[in-house]
């Protein structure tokens, strides 16, 4: 049993109500729990004692006193599982009327006298605890009305002791905001000069702004002459840049050619007509330790880059099948350098060959050959 509960069944101990288990734990409680429950006992067990001769006693009416009676001899009859005998009529019993002179005096119905029960009487105890009842019904509700008082107390102390310490942190935060407030003003002082300060270097600045203003559109004024001369210049540069692109691709074949053509192991190849019919002639600068080399024809039927043939470079190593050497073009006056490289190592090269192929050459010769050289 904890002491909530202890304190729950108390009122209804001190007025005798609790029997059975609940007056065992309760007692067993009390006893074991001497020094903490010997106050709230006294307490309680003195208000019952007052609201208890507090209570007249009253005398109930003779009405009353009978339907009790009644109501308790009801409950003492044993109770039949038979259904009720049916209800007879009385029969009128013929009476026979004296003559008037023997009329006898009326008797009187002697009235039953109330007998007091004989033993415990249940009833007047009931009568006599109706009082008692209502006493310790009162009891209950001075003892609640008594623990929401102490409740209210308590909460009153609490929320007292809670605005005391807000009133105490109020003058805490009220002194604090003084000095607050005293700071503030020395630093609005001070900003304040510090502003002053920065509005005359603001009105210096915004000279200074003009006159960067005034130079600024000097400037673009400039910029745009500039501008448009860079334009004219890159247009210009942009018209150029193939020819000299076209021009460095020719230095860079001299270049070539030339280093070639001054290589003191160069090999070189004259080339013609087999059938001795064109004009045409070629010779190719071979460098074998490069595997590298170049042709140079002239007199040659143009065929010009662009227009779906090619000239086509074979070498040739004895009975073997040809292995391409190289593609190129010639200019509109048949004249052309083509670079000579081998597609694959070959044992030797007995000859070289030019045919003339669909642009970007063939694995093997397709057309006839124009020009052959040793």
């Amino acid at each position: 049993m904890t002491h909530e509960t202890f304190r729950e069944m108390l009122p209804l101990y001190v007025i005798g109500a609790l029997d059975g288990d609940e007056l065992y734990h309760l007692e067993r409680y009390i006893a074991e729990n001497r020094e903490l429950c010997r106050a709230e006992v006294a307490e309680y067990q003195a208000i019952a004692d007052q609201l208890a001769l507090a209570a007249p006693s009253a005398q109930p009416s003779p009405a009353v006193y009978d339907r009790i009676l009644a109501t308790i001899e009801e409950k003492k009859r044993p109770v039949e599982a038979t259904a009720p005998a049916p209800v007879v009529a009385p029969t009128r019993v013929p009476v026979r009327v004296p003559a008037p002179a023997a009329v006898a005096a009326p008797v009187s119905t002697p009235v039953a006298e109330r007998r007091e029960p004989e033993g415990f009487n249940f009833g007047l105890l009931i009568l006599r605890g109706i009082p008692w009842a209502v006493a310790a019904v009162l009891a209950i509700m001075l003892i609640s009305a008594n623990s929401q008082l102490r409740e209210l107390t308590r909460l009153r102390q609490a929320m007292t002791e809670d605005y005391n310490k807000l009133l105490a942190k109020n003058d805490e935060q009220h002194g604090g905001i003084t000095n607050l407030t005293a700071r503030l003003d020395a630093q609005a002082k001070q900003f304040q000069g510090q502003i002053d300060k920065l509005r005359v270097q603001n009105v210096e600045q915004q000279e200074s702004l003009n006159t960067l203003h005034a130079a600024n559109a000097e400037l673009s004024a400039e910029k745009i002459q500039l501008q448009r001369a860079a334009d004219q210049m890159r247009e210009q540069l942009e018209q150029q840049t193939p020819q000299t692109a076209s021009l460095l691709k020719k230095v860079n074949e001299q270049t070539a050619a030339l280093e070639l053509l001054t290589d003191p192991a160069i090999r070189i190849a004259p080339l013609t007509d087999p059938k001795g019919e064109a004009k045409a002639t070629a010779k190719i600068y071979w460098q074998s330790a490069k595997k590298t080399g170049l042709m140079v024809v002239s007199n040659l039927t143009p065929v010009v880059e662009g227009q779906g043939k090619c000239l086509e470079i074979w070498a040739i190593c004895g009975s073997a099948p040809p292995v391409p050497a190289g593609i190129g073009w010639t200019d509109e006056s048949g004249h052309g350098n083509l670079q000579v490289k081998l597609v694959k190592d070959i044992a030797c090269i007995d000859k070289f060959a030019v045919t003339v192929e669909n642009s970007g050459g063939v694995p093997a010769p397709e057309g006839s050959i124009i020009l052959i050289g040793q």
